[in-house]
């Protein structure tokens, strides 16, 4: 991790004075070695960063996993309201093969922007922060693991620069096509008082309500109303987007193996199809006993079912 322009968070100043005085330069090789990271959530990292891009920066953790790998490093997309600890149940058995990247999503997280959140941020936008991130990383090839948004942002990363991922997991994705700007005008009416309030920031959901579609697990249910909390306004902003943004036109350009995930309590095995249909090499397996949030509902059976398909 370089400190040119990746600082540690809570190091920020001290690391930038740091690269000046010693000349360290924006190289793979200028890496930090701080130790475990604790996430707020529980679970430890190796490394925390940030990466400043236009028009914010990119937060992300990071698992090292063992020296000398050659296994292609795997970036970790969470989903629409969630933030990078998503993946700290799954992230370390994941990282015995391999590098594990965790990133938020523009507007999650510790990934903050500049300026109020916008009406509407398009998918390909946040792709595009993410794919800047991953290049200041100096990664030019990897696999994609992704989350409702997380997915959608990987789904456009693996259609736009398909030469640059090698497997993608899509892990309760929708691969929906796009609606009309009318019909998103009629939605953000019936949402209102529901999942937002009357300015578009997110309300508590009931461990009753996420249990229709996300988790039985209240311990999920009040980690997601954090991370909902902190993207505020990004929450409705980025969900906006993906209705717009016809996912299901990208799925045809990706040429990386697919591997489509589902709990079998989820709400987007509406998608399995049109994901088995337009991607060129995509199967998909079912978590039993979970929904939407496989990765925090049942880690084990999650990992058992993705590991095989990235070796």
């Amino acid at each position: 991790m370089s400190l040119t322009r990746r600082t540690l968070l809570g190091a920020a100043a001290a690391a930038t004075a740091a690269g000046a005085a010693t000349g360290w330069s924006d190289t793979p090789s200028s890496r930090v070695e701080p130790g475990s990271v604790r996430d707020p959530v529980g679970g430890f990292w190796d490394a925390e960063g940030i990466i400043e891009r236009g028009g914010g920066r990119i937060h992300y953790y990071e698992l090292r996993g063992p020296q000398g790998t050659t296994a292609e490093p795997l970036i970790c997309l969470s989903k629409l309201g969630g933030w990078a600890a998503d993946w700290r149940k799954v992230a370390p058995a994941l990282a015995a093969h391999r590098r594990v990247i965790a990133i938020d999503p523009p507007g999650h997280g510790g990934s903050a922007m500049r300026g109020p959140a916008p009406y509407l941020q398009t998918v390909a936008e946040s792709a595009a922060m993410v794919r800047a991130a991953l290049e200041e990383l100096r990664l030019e090839r990897y696999a994609l693991l992704g989350n409702s948004l997380g997915g959608c942002i990987s789904v456009l990363l693996a259609g736009l620069w398909p030469d640059s991922v090698s497997r993608l997991v899509l892990l309760s994705v929708s691969l929906a096509s796009a609606q009309t700007r009318e019909w998103l005008a009629a939605q953000d009416m019936a949402v209102r008082g529901v999942n937002y309030d009357q300015s578009d920031l997110p309300l508590m959901r009931t461990p009753a309500q996420v249990a229709r579609f996300g988790s039985l697990d209240p311990a999920v249910t009040e980690e997601n109303n954090r991370s909902r909390a902190i993207a505020g306004h990004w929450v409705r902003a980025s969900e906006r987007g993906v209705a717009v943004a016809g996912i299901s036109d990208y799925l045809p350009r990706i040429t990386a193996p697919t591997l489509l995930v589902y709990g079998e309590r989820g709400n987007y095995r509406e998608f399995q199809s049109v994901g088995e249909d337009r991607i060129r090499s995509a199967r998909a397996v079912i978590i039993a006993d979970s929904g939407a949030f496989t990765q925090q509902e049942q880690p084990g059976a999650t990992v058992a079912a993705i590991e095989p398909f990235l070796l």
